[in-house]
């Protein structure tokens, strides 16, 4: 099983960059596959928000983007509440992550996290 994950980066550095403390008004998202069934990931891309300078309503724009994107999950260490129902109603989920880690270290959490969710490699 392939997804797409998006996660909130303070800068463009791929896999070394880390995870940004907020989500909407993230400087950058990155953009990974990960193939749940061999564990194996890579980088897909790297956008660059566009919509931090707004004043009002980046949420459920940057939510539109990064479906319009095939994003399946976003690993986030926040999101409101009204952004959480955008999220689920757009048919994303998201994982609650910690700020300041590195991206490999958030994405194998990722991997473990939807393991257990969808009941280990055999309910892949």
């Amino acid at each position: 099983m392939e997804i797409t994950l998006a996660i909130p980066t303070k800068n463009a550095k791929g896999l070394d960059d880390v995870v940004n403390e907020v989500f909407a008004r993230s400087n950058y998202f990155t953009l990974i596959k990960v193939d749940l069934s061999s564990n194996s990931y890579s980088i897909v891309k790297i956008i660059r928000n566009e919509f931090t300078s707004l004043s009002y309503g980046v949420g459920p724009i940057v939510a539109k983007m990064l479906k319009d994107e095939g994003v399946d999950v976003i690993a986030t260490p926040e999101l409101g509440h009204g952004l959480r129902e955008l999220i689920n109603e757009l048919g994303l989920k998201y994982i609650i992550v910690n700020p300041n880690v590195r991206l490999n270290t958030v994405v194998n959490e990722v991997i473990n996290h939807l393991k257990r969710l969808y009941g280990g490699p055999a309910g892949i």
